[in-house]
């Protein structure tokens, strides 16, 4: 796992991430995206490939989920604390609930009658 006491690369397709430990020293914390820049010239990343400096406790979503562990497992009791039995398995066929939410999508669309949809795209300048 990450070391509070250090700094981190992690290298992703496209974005390159510099994790900065808490306890890692004034020199690394100060030039963390000059080390990030001179990664992906040395390891010839493509051009645009973003550069992140992100610091400990402060992660977002995406770097947690490189790592193992930064997420706690929930407990999942499927409502057995309320009373229901894990093992039921009847009437539970998902073909049969997708065909329902078909008919009921048809029939509402049937009712509204023709209709349009518009999309555009916004381009600077």
């Amino acid at each position: 796992m990450l070391d509070t006491n250090d700094t981190f690369v992690l290298e992703l397709s496209k974005q390159i991430y510099i994790w900065i430990g808490r306890g890692a020293n004034a020199e690394e914390k100060k030039n963390a995206l000059a080390i990030g820049k001179s990664f992906v010239k040395a390891h010839n990343k493509a051009k645009g490939c973003r550069v992140t400096r992100i610091v400990e406790k402060a992660e977002d979503t995406l770097f947690k989920s490189f790592f193992e562990g930064f997420y706690p497992v929930p407990e999942f009791d499927a409502g057995i604390a309320k009373g229901f039995d894990k093992n039921v398995t009847a009437n539970q066929d998902i073909s049969k609930v997708a065909n329902k939410k078909r008919a009921a999508v048809d029939k509402l669309l049937e009712k509204i009658g023709k209709y349009t949809v518009k999309v555009y795209l916004c381009r600077d300048g």
